[in-house]
């Protein structure tokens, strides 16, 4: 998520319990009718959730085992992208995701949540990593507690949900310093953030060089749910430095292997992309844009910037609503404007990923800010992360 306001936002799936079929989508069958009653099922999901009881746990111990003895099996799981779609053990595939942050919800209510984003027919998991939730003081690694990313990957493994890891360096997603440690800010001489300034990159290479190794065994390939990591975070936003985004991917590739699915996320215009986008490394380019926006002139602008056969359309935080800072109103989300953007994506077997599909909590100090047209304009964010707020009306559903 960038750090200027364009949020807004959509889900992707049929009514609560039952599964959403790519196909009947494409016939339109009661397709407005469908995704409204589901985006009232996320608006009970996200803003009634803290209050519900948890729902029964599917397992009460998951480890790395389950996922050893996939591997065992060999390597029969592929998750790829030809003829612009995705494509999952050979099949055609249509992402219908959602964000939900493992660090934005105590551990104890994990399941709970993964299980209420699989009913609302979510197939894949987005989340980021924080490096400064992981190593808040250098050389003071927490991988535990609500800082414990393997057992919320064990945990989609057994709910057969897909992830979408988003892993940085930075992140944004209103995080506190964008998720870079504040001790990056002590060392003398002062290091260049986002560049490929030598000695930022030896620090995000020691850093990588932690967190990679241990989320391989987690890939598709070795019978984990990671289908793709995303490289930075709409970097076109930011700057314009290729000899630090191909760093990024050639760690990344040291690491998990030169198969792997890496991708890019950046705002739906020519100049974020031409910024944004990794070209040469085949990295899969995915965008984002306001929810109001036709979803297609993006697609097809995203198409430029990958590979031919590279690009199925992806929306990789399309908006369920919007974030509120201290002092501004309640963010409120129209759910038919919502319901009829996300059908123009569904529809023609286009993919979205929801953000967010269960906003959670900045606990602690963990809150970021944006700021407006200079930096006097500083506009902190609110202990709550909840995208999905009231809708303005409700329409009588046939």
């Amino acid at each position: 998520m960038t750090t200027t306001l364009k949020k807004n936002g959509i889900s992707s799936f049929r009514a609560v319990g039952l599964r959403f079929r790519a196909a009947a989508m494409a016939k339109k069958r009661r397709v407005g009718t469908t995704i409204f009653m589901l985006l009232l099922a996320l608006l009970a999901f996200g803003a009634f959730a803290p209050a519900f009881a948890p729902l029964p746990s599917l397992s009460s111990s998951s480890s790395r085992s389950d996922i050893a003895k996939l591997n065992s099996m060999g390597n029969k799981n592929k998750f790829e992208i030809a003829d612009d779609m995705f494509w999952k053990d050979g099949k055609p595939f249509q992402i219908i995701g959602g964000d939900l942050h493992y660090f934005r919800v105590l551990p104890e209510y994990w399941e709970d949540r993964l299980l209420r984003a699989k009913a609302l027919g979510l197939n894949t998991i987005q989340t980021y990593v924080p490096w400064n939730l992981h190593e808040p003081r250098e050389g003071q690694l927490i991988f535990k507690g609500i800082a414990d990313i393997f057992s919320f990957f064990n945990l989609c493994q057994k709910l057969d949900l897909l992830m979408m890891l988003r892993v940085g360096p930075y992140i944004c997603a209103e995080w506190d310093f964008g998720g870079f440690p504040a001790w990056l800010l002590a060392i003398e001489p002062a290091v260049r953030l986002r560049s490929s300034d030598p000695a930022f990159i030896n620090l995000v290479e020691r850093w990588w060089g932690i967190l990679l190794p241990k989320i391989v065994s987690y890939a598709y390939k070795n019978g984990g749910p990671i289908v793709m990591v995303q490289i930075e975070n709409e970097f076109g936003s930011y700057g314009d430095d290729k000899a630090y985004l191909h760093h990024l991917v050639r760690i990344a590739h040291r690491h998990l292997g030169d198969d792997v699915i890496l991708y890019t996320t950046d705002g739906g215009s020519r100049e974020n992309l031409n910024k944004g986008t990794i070209p040469g490394d085949a990295v899969f380019s995915a965008v984002d844009f306001p929810t109001g926006d036709d979803p297609w002139p993006n697609f097809k602008l995203q198409k430029e910037f990958n590979a031919p056969g590279k690009s199925p359309p992806l929306s990789t935080e399309f908006y369920t609503g919007w974030l509120t800072h201290w002092g501004e109103h309640i963010a409120n989300t129209d759910a038919t404007v919502t319901a009829s953007y996300l059908e123009r994506i569904l529809s023609k077997n286009g993919s979205a990923v929801l953000y967010m599909a269960h906003g959670g909590t900045n606990f602690g100090f963990y809150s970021g800010a944006n700021t407006g047209a200079d930096e006097t304009d500083y506009k902190p964010d609110l202990t709550s992360y909840d995208y999905v707020r009231k809708f303005p009306y409700f329409v009588a559903l046939s």
